[in-house]
């Protein structure tokens, strides 16, 4: 007889992290499941780390295929399910001891097609909790309530991943993406499932650890290759959301919202990862003159939208750059004279400070 969840691992490369992953999963209150590892032509230690702790643990189902990149191997977890639910996890993180009771809980008790629980974010070595999902109680939402609460899951980021959520897999195995999609292939999938589904749960627990790793934080979306993936995610995210009748005003605003932060972060990376001043401008002109980026910068200042974050005007890398180089000048000139000054400057300074706040 099947299990009851699969729990979905896509690796490639992780294998430091695994034991930590495993060992969470093996300290779940809820323990009818299995998990479904898919190697993706690991070239470390990872597929031996998966088979060490198969041989402990006969829940652990291992794939192995010829490395190919997350989509493919994404569909062909897909094709694998034939259990009720799926759940998702990534090797490198960890969950607590109540990820699966809460979530499979939730999804049962208001009979959902879809359960999303809240997630932590950490630093790669640190315990501490950079940031966490907002809470917004145990909420029911019906289909016809979509158009209201998606926007906001969009905007939250909480649509950008597969984990801390649990799904229904006759729906769940149905769906498929472009086996090219390199990066926001979950973001992607779950815009398929929304389509799909009739309702969703969503509960406060905070089970599952997201871990940011340094290796990785400069590099994932830098330059115009990582704009053009930014804007595949964010066309696919506006033409699903307009197909199903759900791109309203709050969905068009989480929408551009993304776009113009897509810019700036990715605008963020070059300048930390690109050394050479010449090709620094040469990237940066070619996000700041993206077309969806333009085409939504000349939009909403048309419109008068307001964000809470100021979008970067369209302009040339080279008078971008030296704007940054002025402000940083004049910044550091400010900090040189007010170490200069007397303490008795210094404390009304302070004290002015304090009392706009």
């Amino acid at each position: 007889m099947n299990p009851k969840i699969t729990i979905v691992v896509t690796v490639y490369n992780i294998a430091p992290y695994l034991p930590r992953f495993f060992d969470s999963m093996a300290k779940q209150t809820f323990s009818d499941y299995r998990i479904l590892i898919v190697d993706d032509g690991s070239t470390d230690d990872s597929l031996a780390v998966c088979r060490a702790h198969a041989e402990k643990d006969d829940r652990i189902v291992i794939h192995e295929r010829p490395h190919a990149g997350i989509s493919p191997a994404r569909n062909y977890s897909m094709e694998q399910l034939d259990t009720e639910y799926t759940v998702h996890a990534d090797g490198d993180d960890y969950v607590e001891p109540k990820y699966l009771e809460h979530l499979l809980a939730a999804i049962e008790k208001y009979d959902a097609d879809w359960a999303i629980s809240r997630v932590a974010y950490q630093s790669e070595g640190s315990d501490h909790v950079d940031g966490v999902f907002p809470a917004y109680g145990e909420t029911f939402v019906k289909k016809e309530e979509f158009a209201d609460w998606l926007p906001t899951l969009l905007s939250d980021r909480r649509l950008n991943y597969l984990y801390g959520k649990i799904y229904k897999t006759e729906f769940f195995k149905t769906l498929r993406i472009e086996p090219d999609v390199k990066q926001g292939s979950d973001t992607m999938i779950n815009c398929q499932y929304i389509e799909k589904i009739s309702s969703l749960v969503l509960i406060d627990d905070v089970d599952y650890h997201y871990i940011k790793y340094n290796a990785r934080s400069v590099t994932s979306y830098a330059g115009p290759e990582g704009m053009a993936r930014l804007d595949r995610i964010n066309r696919f995210v506006h033409d699903s959301m307009e197909k199903q009748g759900l791109l309203n005003d709050k969905m068009q605003y989480a929408i551009d919202r993304r776009v113009l932060q897509s810019g700036i972060w990715t605008v963020e990376r070059i300048l930390s990862a690109v050394p050479d001043k010449v090709e620094k401008e040469k990237q940066i002109d070619t996000i700041l003159n993206d077309e969806l980026y333009v085409e939504t910068y000349t939009r909403t200042q048309k419109a008068g939208t307001t964000f809470e974050f100021a979008p970067t005007p369209p302009q040339s890398g080279k008078a971008y750059l030296a704007k940054i180089q002025k402000e940083e000048r004049t910044n550091r000139t400010k900090a040189k004279l007010l170490s200069l000054c007397p303490k008795f400057i210094k404390d009304w300074r302070q004290k002015r400070r304090e009392k706009k706040a």
